[in-house]
């Protein structure tokens, strides 16, 4: 079979890596000696191609100087209602409310406009939001210390039998992944390759980085692997969870069955390397 080379990259010398800054996410306020209020406004989907509804809003905040705490909006989705949710300090200003909110409810394209009190002293909270969603589909956040307490007692339980559940089940549900979302989002495998490093990295599991990938081979690097983090004294790879993401994907991307994955970790920071490095065969 011809190798037909896909794409080929080079290592990136640390020094000249993209920076990147942690990123807090959640609707959650907590700031003392302040008393911070939720709002949520609800504009037509029309109002994403239109200028100056966000600073119409804001601008209602402004002319009464009131602080803006927090300010988060939904990403657009074809049909779909746009969600503003913004926390601003109230403290002395309560009796300001109704004409805010008044004024906000007479913003082109707002629908709605809704508040929030805190939920007690100096703490408050997106009370609307539920399910959360990417693209359409439910998403659930696990913190890592709920991941920090599967892992070590998984392996440390069940052994390598832990190891294998785990990449079975990533395997196929990153397949499934590829299936529904990114066959209908990219239009070419160089593409995918670029959405690929950027969900990994947006999602939290780490950063990727594809060093070779052909028709049937790939060498695929991960800095920062948040599950070999966590068991950095094994001594030994650990990347089961990343090497069963990594086969789905690839699958898809091969159109390869599962029993002709091959995913081999030569590189893991579990055992005290700098990085995770992932060599993927598909056998013929």
């Amino acid at each position: 079979m011809d190798k037909k080379i896909i794409v080929v990259y080079q290592p990136i010398d640390e020094k000249f890596r993209r920076k990147t800054s942690e990123y807090e996410i959640g609707r959650f306020v907590y700031l003392p000696n302040t008393k911070p209020y939720f709002f949520e406004v609800i504009l037509r989907y029309e109002a994403v191609s239109k200028v100056g509804i966000l600073a119409s809003i804001l601008d209602e905040f402004r002319e009464r100087d009131i602080p803006i705490l927090q300010l988060k909006v939904s990403s657009p989705y074809p049909e779909k209602p746009i969600r503003i949710l913004l926390a601003t300090d109230m403290k002395g200003r309560e009796h300001m409310l109704p004409e805010i909110l008044s004024r906000i409810s007479r913003v082109d394209d707002v629908i709605e406009v809704n508040y929030a009190e805190p939920l007690f002293d100096s703490v408050a909270v997106d009370i609307w939001s539920f399910p959360p969603t990417f693209q359409g589909q439910r998403v659930v956040f696990i913190r890592e210390g709920v991941f920090e307490g599967m892992l070590r007692e998984g392996w440390s339980r069940l052994g390598s039998g832990f190891g294998s559940l785990l990449y079975y089940s990533f395997y196929h549900g990153v397949r499934k992944i590829f299936e529904d979302f990114y066959s209908k989002v990219v239009s070419s495998r160089r593409e995918a390759v670029k959405l690929a490093k950027e969900l990994f990295r947006m999602f939290g599991y780490g950063l990727l980085e594809v060093i070779k990938l052909t028709e049937e081979e790939a060498i695929l690097r991960v800095y920062d692997s948040f599950e070999c983090k966590i068991l950095r004294e094994a001594g030994e790879p650990r990347g089961a969870i990343i090497r069963g993401m990594i086969a789905g994907w690839l699958s898809g991307l091969w159109d390869a069955k599962l029993e002709e994955m091959e995913v081999i970790e030569a590189r893991c920071i579990a055992r005290g390397d700098k990085y995770c490095e992932y060599y993927i065969r598909r056998r013929t």
